[in-house]
Formats: C-alpha cells, sequence, structure tokens
C-alpha cells in the first residue's frame, strides 16, 4: 500500500493552530514515550502566547485540575 499508510505524517503544530478557532481548541494527549512539550514551548513563544500555555500532567489526582483548566480556558480564552 506504500509508506503514507504505514508511517504518520510530520507534526505540524502551525498547521494545527491555523486550523483551531475558539470553538474548537487545541488539546494534546500524549501518548507513553513522546514528549513534544519542547515544541510546543517554542511555538508558544514564538507567537507570544507563553503566559497563555498551560500544562498538567496527568495521573494522581491531577484529572479535577485539568478539568479546571479546560473550564478557564473556555471562559476567559
Amino acid at each position: 500500500m506504500g509508506v503514507q499508510f504505514i508511517e504518520p505524517p510530520p507534526f505540524d503544530l502551525a498547521r494545527c493552530y491555523a486550523d483551531s478557532t475558539v470553538k474548537t481548541p487545541l488539546i494534546f494527549v500524549f501518548a507513553p514515550g513522546s514528549d513534544p512539550a519542547a515544541d510546543l514551548y517554542k511555538f508558544a513563544a514564538a507567537m507570544n502566547m507563553s503566559r497563555k500555555l498551560d500544562a498538567i500532567s496527568l495521573g494522581q489526582g491531577q484529572g479535577p485540575i485539568a478539568e479546571a483548566m479546560i473550564s478557564a480556558g473556555m471562559d476567559s480564552g
């Protein structure tokens, strides 16, 4: 079938951001072993949005905190 059906395409954060809106935000859920945090922080800095970027690692009771962060983002953008 070809490589394009076996390997995922490279992730393009700028393109994903361009597709997002206030009604369709970007929420990332990462698989174990993946750590694109450096790219995310770099992109936020390039967009002058570092102060609006919140990150949390789920597990050990972090779910309610994550829910509160999502709610706050919905309220304030």
